[in-house]
């Protein structure tokens, strides 16, 4: 339950009941998360069959990213985390979150690394800082897809009358809309 609406409802905003502003964000989420699953998946699984098909050369380059067998590995669990946020919001929350934060460090090691020409078992070099800022950016902008109660606040609609109330408005030439009046 979010935080506003712990505890007992004042008198005068009793009737009222928080809705979601955008239901559809969860469905299109979804989405979002399941094409980070698979791209990352397929990146991850195009490494780990190019470290089989050359293993004295660590692996396939894409893009001018070694796919070593350490980043494809990392690659698949990244695949599989989002694959597996796809399916629970709180999940996807925590996921994209964290994601973002975990892309933008290695986006940070990964520059000092390109600069030291020190690639290291994750094939940090400068086309791989590419590879992780736009993890970064997929991130960061499906958390905020995500997250738009969080973000803009949830809307507040009057919950509907229930037909006894209703009825003994009408009968007793009340206004519906205002039975205390």
């Amino acid at each position: 339950m979010a935080r506003d609406t712990r505890g007992p409802m004042p008198p005068q905003t009793a009737d009222l009941r928080r809705v979601s502003l955008n239901p559809s964000h969860w469905r299109q989420g979804r989405l979002i998360l399941a094409g980070e699953a698979v791209a990352t998946g397929v990146l991850g699984v195009v490494g780990l069959v190019g470290v089989l098909v050359r293993p004295q050369h660590d692996g396939w380059w894409v893009l001018g990213v070694p796919l070593t067998p350490a980043l494809s590995v990392v690659m698949l669990g990244i695949a599989a985390l989002a694959a597996v946020s796809s399916m629970h919001r709180r999940t996807a929350r925590v996921f994209t979150l964290g994601m973002g934060a975990a892309a933008v460090a290695l986006m940070i090691i990964c520059s000092v690394a390109a600069v030291h020409h020190v690639p290291g078992p994750m094939g940090f070099t400068a086309p791989a800082i590419l590879l992780w800022t736009i993890l970064f950016c997929w991130s960061i902008a499906s958390a905020m897809w995500i997250l738009p109660d969080e973000i803009e606040g949830p809307a507040w609609i009057s919950k509907r009358r229930t037909r006894h109330r209703t009825d003994s408005a009408m009968s007793s030439g009340g206004r519906v809309d205002s039975p205390d009046s």
